[in-house]
């Protein structure tokens, strides 16, 4: 059995020179710095021992060359890094940027059977979740709220995480203003899925500065 790890991330995003984006946006140092935490935590807790396999996706940096060394360093060296500077639409509807980078990716997932997808500006607390979803044949989400859930992290079986790739639209997700979260929920409840009340992680509200279980 083959399990990944998927590490979504968009490192390097600078505020604009002009107008605003339309959703809330850490930028510069200070969003380098939240994956610094992320990553170290990932370290911390090794949770790169349970995966055959890590990929680090990420839509903000050029080539690996370009990857921040402060955050590469924490990363194992056998990792697989999926880079390209093409966000296109992240920075307009959060959940049409997660599809977005997935679907252009799909081809090095898409032969697994398990994946675990984190995103890593969250500092992990612990990973009985994780275990739990290895162990397990179910899909694992945990409740954001009535008939949502947390996209930052859920694990899932790789032939309903591909089947629900391909069937999202990124332009149906932004014309309509459709919720990642919402939408996943939708298509998992409906699924061999295990729907928790789990906060495995920490949020950092960048506007408080202040960390919130996640």
């Amino acid at each position: 059995m083959s399990n990944f790890l998927i590490l979504n991330s968009s490192i390097i995003v600078k505020k604009p020179m002009l107008g605003f984006d339309n959703i809330k946006i850490e930028y510069g140092s200070n969003r380098i710095n939240s994956y610094i935490e992320g990553f170290n935590s990932l370290k911390d807790l090794n949770i790169y021992d349970y995966f055959d396999k890590v990929l680090i996706i990420d839509n903000t940096i050029k080539n690996k060359k370009k990857f921040p060394h402060s955050v590469k360093r924490l990363i194992p060296e056998n990792a697989d890094f999926i880079v390209s500077s093409k966000n296109l639409y992240g920075r307009i509807n959060k959940g049409a940027g997660m599809v977005e980078a997935l679907q252009k990716n799909i081809h090095n997932f898409e032969k697994s059977q398990k994946i675990f997808y984190f995103e890593p500006r969250l500092i992990l607390k612990n990973i009985d979740l994780c275990k739990n979803f290895i162990q397990d044949n179910k899909n694992y989400f945990s409740y954001e709220s009535k008939e949502r859930v947390k996209t930052g992290y859920f694990g899932t079986l790789t032939k309903d995480f591909v089947e629900f790739i391909n069937q999202c639209s990124v332009h149906n997700i932004i014309d309509k203003n459709l919720h990642i979260e919402l939408l996943m929920y939708e298509f998992y409840k409906n699924k061999k899925t295990m729907f928790l009340n789990s906060e495995i992680s920490l949020w950092k509200n960048y506007i408080s500065e202040v960390y919130e279980n996640y």
